[in-house]
């Protein structure tokens, strides 16, 4: 009699350290996948480097209308800050920054951005080996540098059709390099 009261008991602690193991699995992915998404796909624990906005000069839009370059470096480097560059970092295991290109439309002139050290740089020219391509006017920039909230101008303006932005690279690399958390903060 006492084998056939072992057997059952077995079972049930089988049974309950199988439960028990089958929670802590379900934990255990939630935990990594979690943590995955909060400190490398959107990492909020990176502080936001303080930029002052670039000054704009009154007659902007007249200058624009006469076809001359008004916006610089300094303007592209300050909205992709805002709306969240910073956040960008290096594939791991690798030497490629985070590059983006921003293409003024109306003037066709190119600066390309990189990520370094969670501070945006940005310069004239082409970029090589780009991520993303973000192209919109001069005006486009003016407008959303002026407003009170870059980030609700950003995307207002890409709702609208005044923005584009055409990813270069696979999704794996963007995933990898932070650019879904830009993506979750312009949705």
């Amino acid at each position: 009699m006492t084998e056939e009261k072992k057997v059952p008991l077995r079972e049930k602690l089988h049974h309950i350290f199988g439960n028990i193991l089958a929670i802590l699995a379900v934990i255990l992915v939630i935990v990594v996948f979690g943590g995955a998404y909060y400190f490398v796909i959107s990492p909020n624990m990176v502080s936001k480097p303080f930029m002052e906005m670039p000054s704009l000069p009154e007659d902007f839009a007249l200058r624009i209308s006469e076809g001359e370059t008004v916006v610089n470096s300094s303007h592209i480097n300050y909205l992709i800050n805002e709306i969240g560059a910073y956040k960008l970092r290096k594939k791991l295991g690798s030497k490629d920054y985070p590059i983006m290109e921003f293409v003024l439309t109306d003037v066709n002139k190119r600066y390309y951005s990189y990520v370094k050290d969670n501070e945006p740089i940005t310069k004239k020219g082409n970029a090589k080996g780009e991520d993303i391509v973000i192209k919109g006017s001069q005006e486009t920039v003016f407008n959303i540098l002026k407003s009170g909230s870059v980030l609700s101008a950003v995307k207002e303006a890409k709702n609208n059709g005044e923005i584009e932005i055409e990813l270069v690279a696979d999704m794996k690399t963007l995933a990898a390099k932070g650019y879904l958390s830009i993506y979750d903060t312009l949705r």
